[in-house]
């Protein structure tokens, strides 16, 4: 007969292996046939009860129904000792273990050693270490006496069978706990190490440690660097969030202490203390937890080496199943795991604050320049222009020396302004970038062309090594001609006459390559260091007296940049100097392509 309490409610957890199962079943069907009784069943001590898994001979449903483990206990006590196995008179048998029993329909026979329908006897089953692990009970004796001393010698022998099988079921059925608890930790700590911030963290983790866990909710808090903390919540089918902020304070305590030692506290009324936790603050959280209708708690410290970085509560409605040894490890290698995710996440935040801070930087100077390169401007334009109307000819040499110089001041400053502007302009954040193909044979042709005068007027010979097929990448065609003409351009200014510059273009795998070689005065190894800083000049005294703004090279940067490639500078003192620029090529079909030939 079966009682009424809601362990009884609760359905067999099946084995993770059929063979297991099928061993105690031949084992309980081998002593109610060989020792002649009519029915046997194998309980298991499983989550603190005992629990039918095997039976033979018995009502629909008896597998599967628990019985306390108190009861249990309590009916050993008042048991006679036989050896392996225990005796229990039917006018000893406690009510409470009547609940939870089967109780066979038979008729005892008369004399003293008669079997009763309320007698018991089983063997309890210890590990090696004195822990009760299960029960083998017999029933209703064929012939209905109480076994004899020949009848239970055979009982005895089965008990050694049943304990090495017990024993064994359990250790296998522990190892296959193992192995699922940690194949979903993995999960778990997959889905939350793939997240970018804290809240995507939380989320991605959530329904995964309630059900890898069996639980029907969690809360997890995670600690801010400024002392604050960022709390998500989980409850299964359901949308209502417990005020878990009436307990922060307590538990923020308690999640320092825990980490420190590594524990991992399962809390219920059943299992109150623990350390470090005072009277007053067990009672506070007891009477939390019975306000919101939650049992029993799993309180796992979160954090990466002495640091504790917040805490994980899993919930269970009630504490009849308690936290299980393999629980307990695998939550506190999932508080470590976690504790790493969010450090990474913490990271990752502060490496975006960062960025956009810069961003903002960059974003204000870039407005400041091109304030200031327009405010420029203007009075620059009109003293231009007045340089521009003054009549020179009515002046004296030292008259006309000043004009000249000015003129020359004036275009310098024109100069700087407009490299200062291009370099906002490239530096700015905002700034959309639409690639297009480009084929880098007609940005060099172009190049040449503009620069040809210049090179003309300083007897340098420009010439193109180019392919005869297009040669395209992804990019602005109007950054890719600067770049280009900067280059060119430095390469003649820093030539002596005679001198010679060549662009080569060539396609090497997935990438152009763009090369500007010279054959003039060369950069020494440190300032080839700075050369791609804002406003740098070298300290060659040769190159000091050609003129030049110092941000020439830094937009070549930014522009190559802009554009996921590279540019690399070979050069030696007086021997020249051999600028790369290094592009992703253009993957794709285009149609009308130009000819320079």
């Amino acid at each position: 007969m079966q009682g009424q309490d809601e362990a009884r409610d609760r359905e067999v957890t099946p084995w993770a292996d059929d063979q297991t199962r099928e061993h105690l079943q031949v084992l309980v069907e081998g002593v109610a046939e060989l020792a002649g009784f009519e029915q046997s069943a194998i309980l298991l001590r499983r989550d603190g009860s005992f629990q039918v898994v095997v039976a033979a001979s018995v009502a629909d449903g008896f597998v599967g129904s628990v019985t306390p483990t108190g009861a249990i206990e309590r009916e050993i006590e008042r048991s006679d000792d036989w050896g392996a196995w225990r005796f229990v008179p039917h006018d000893r048998v406690g009510d409470e273990v009547l609940d939870y029993s089967h109780i066979p329909d038979l008729t005892p026979l008369d004399g003293d050693d008669a079997w009763h329908p309320l007698d018991s006897l089983f063997a309890p089953l210890y590990d090696d270490q004195g822990e009760l692990r299960g029960l083998l009970g017999v029933d209703s004796p064929r012939d209905g006496r109480v076994p004899g001393p020949d009848k239970l010698d055979v009982l005895t022998r089965y008990a050694g069978v049943a304990r090495t099988l017990v024993l064994l079921a359990l250790e296998r059925e522990q190892l296959n706990e193992k192995v699922r608890m940690a194949t979903e930790a993995r999960e778990i700590v997959r889905q939350a190490l793939g997240e970018g911030t804290l809240d995507r963290v939380l989320a991605a983790c959530r329904s995964t440690l309630v059900d890898c866990f069996d639980a029907v909710g969690l809360w997890l808090t995670a600690f801010d660097e400024d002392g604050g903390a960022t709390t998500t919540s989980y409850v299964r089918g359901s949308d209502v969030e417990p005020p878990y902020s009436e307990i922060d304070d307590v538990v923020m305590d308690l999640a320092h202490r825990y980490w420190a030692e590594q524990y991992v506290a399962p809390f219920s009324r059943s299992v109150p203390a623990h350390p470090g936790l005072p009277v007053e603050t067990r009672d506070q959280l007891l009477g939390f937890l019975d306000r919101i209708g939650i049992g029993s708690v799993l309180f796992v410290p979160l954090g990466r080496g002495t640091e504790c970085l917040g805490f994980l509560v899993l919930t269970r409605v009630s504490d009849t199943r308690q936290w299980t040894e393999v629980e307990r490890d695998a939550a506190l290698d999932i508080g470590r795991d976690l504790g790493t995710a969010i450090a990474n996440a913490r990271q990752l935040e502060r490496e975006r604050a960062v960025v956009d801070r810069l961003r903002k930087l960059d974003s204000y100077r870039v407005e400041v320049v091109n304030t200031l390169g327009h405010e420029l401007r203007n009075p620059l334009f009109s003293m231009s222009a007045n340089l521009e109307l003054l009549d020179v000819s009515i002046l004296d040499e030292d008259g006309r020396h000043s004009v000249e110089a000015a003129t020359r001041g004036a275009s310098r400053m024109r100069a700087v302004i407009d490299d200062m502007l291009t370099m906002a302009q490239m530096s700015d954040p905002q700034r959309e970038f639409e690639p297009v193909p480009v084929d880098m044979r007609r940005v060099v042709a172009d190049v040449l062309d503009e620069c040809r005068a210049g090179a003309e007027a300083a007897s340098v010979t420009c010439t193109a090594e180019l392919p005869s097929g297009s040669v395209l990448v992804r990019g602005q065609p109007d950054e890719l001609h600067r770049a280009l003409t900067n280059l060119t351009t430095n390469a003649i200014k820093y030539s002596d006459a005679g001198g010679h510059v060549i662009v080569r273009v060539a396609s090497q795998g997935g990438s152009v390559v763009t090369t500007v070689e010279d054959i003039g005065i060369g950069i020494s190894d440190a300032d080839q260091q700075e050369l791609f800083r804002e406003f740098f000049r070298s300290t060659n005294p040769a190159a000091l007296v050609r003129p030049g703004t110092g941000l020439g090279l830094a937009i070549v940067a930014r522009i190559v940049d802009r554009h996921s490639g590279t540019i690399e500078l070979s050069s030696e003192r007086g021997e020249g100097t051999t600028a790369t620029i290094t592009l992703p090529a253009y993957v794709g079909t285009v149609v009308n392509t130009i000819n320079l030939e």
